[in-house]
This record gives structure tokens, sequence and C-alpha cells, in this order.
């Protein structure tokens, strides 16, 4: 592919999800979240949104910018920008590097909650193995091998 039609590949089938959030300042919460269809030219379907909006818990923050945030909403809304455009694959880099163990928790939640709900596959980078106690399979990288650990709930992993 050409780069500018890997561009719009990645812009429709892949979901981002950011340590570091990567959120615009000036856009409120549900104009981030829309923000990925806006950029292929198309118009966001109400329902959708309402629904990600609800299912992340930011129904009531949606006119909110993300300054006016926590870092777990900051998140959530990070998510729900990776969910909107419903790619089969969501790549999530340290999602909760920047958060405390509750919020990390929590939004550990959120993507697997999503991800069933969604049914989209989440390839999630961590260096917290006990966030991977809920997820369906584990893979750890160490000294460049690679393990498969299976399950989350595996007692490899304790």
């Amino acid at each position: 592919m050409k780069e500018e039609e890997r561009t719009v590949f990645r812009r429709r089938n892949i979901g981002f999800v950011f340590q570091s959030f990567q959120l615009v300042p000036e856009l409120s919460v549900e104009q981030n979240i829309v923000f990925p269809i806006l950029l292929d030219y198309q118009k966001p379907d109400p329902e959708s949104v309402n629904e990600i909006l609800h299912v992340l818990g930011l129904y009531d923050r949606r006119s909110h910018l993300p300054g006016q945030l926590s870092g777990g909403q900051q998140q959530r809304v990070a998510i729900g920008r990776a969910l909107i455009t419903k790619p089969m694959l969501i790549l999530a880099d340290e999602p909760t590097g920047n958060l405390d163990s509750k919020n990390a928790q929590d939004v550990m939640d959120l993507l697997i909650k999503a991800s069933r709900h969604y049914q989209q596959t989440i390839l999630m980078i961590t260096h917290n193995i006990n966030l991977t106690t809920s997820v369906d399979r584990v893979l750890r990288i160490s000294d460049g091998v690679l393990t498969d650990l299976g399950g989350g709930k595996n007692e490899a992993l304790s």
C-alpha cells in the first residue's frame, strides 16, 4: 500500500490507546472521541457516540475539555476514541502507565468490557503483570524470548 492508503487503513481498522492520552486540549470529550471519524470525512452516529460515552462513564462529562478531567477520565476518552470506528484491533501501549493503581484497574476493566462488548481484539503492552489476571491470553517477552503464558488466570503468572 502507498502511505496514504496505509494511513486510511490504520484509521479505519486499528484503534490506538497511548500511555500519554494524546487528546486535543481544545476539543471536548465528545469531540476528541469522534475525531477519527471526522478525519475520515464521515458523520458520527449519535447513538454510537452516546453508547460509548455511557460505557466509559463519560456521558455527563461529554462537554468538558481534557484539562478539566482526571487522568483516569482522560484515558477513558482515549479509549473511546479508539473504539468509535469499531476497529477489529486496538493497540494499547502502557494504557495505565500514567495512572494510580485504582484508575489503572478501572481502565483495564473498561478495556476488557469494551473488548467483549464490541468483539474486538486488544493487544496491550504493559509492565504491570497484575493487570493481566482477567485477560484471555498473556504473552511475555523477556530478553528477546517470547513465552506464551496462556490465559491471565494461569498459575504461571503468580
